[in-house]
């Protein structure tokens, strides 16, 4: 695994989040992302979320806002998950 793959999940604060590894922002919105990381599918709850950075080359994605939940998750639960997230 080269760094530009390494992926790291820093949560500080519950209002701040930093992810290396990110591959691409599958979706979002005020309420949920969802990622797809060099280590699988990442999904993030909470209020008022908002992207404050996104460097495709270096794979780094900041996120702000009350972040409540963070979960991993492979194809075959995405579709439960995500529907759950996006009602």
């Amino acid at each position: 695994m080269s760094a530009q793959d390494a992926h790291h999940v820093r949560l500080i604060g519950r209002t701040a989040l930093e992810i290396t590894g990110v591959e691409r922002v599958s979706s979002f919105d005020v309420n949920a992302f969802e990622l797809v990381t060099t280590l699988g599918n990442l999904y993030i709850e909470g209020e008022s979320l908002h992207m404050k950075q996104f460097d495709v080359e270096s794979g780094l994605v900041r996120i702000e806002g009350n972040i409540s939940a963070l979960q991993y998750a492979d194809d075959s639960k995405r579709k439960g998950f995500a529907r759950r997230l996006l009602r």
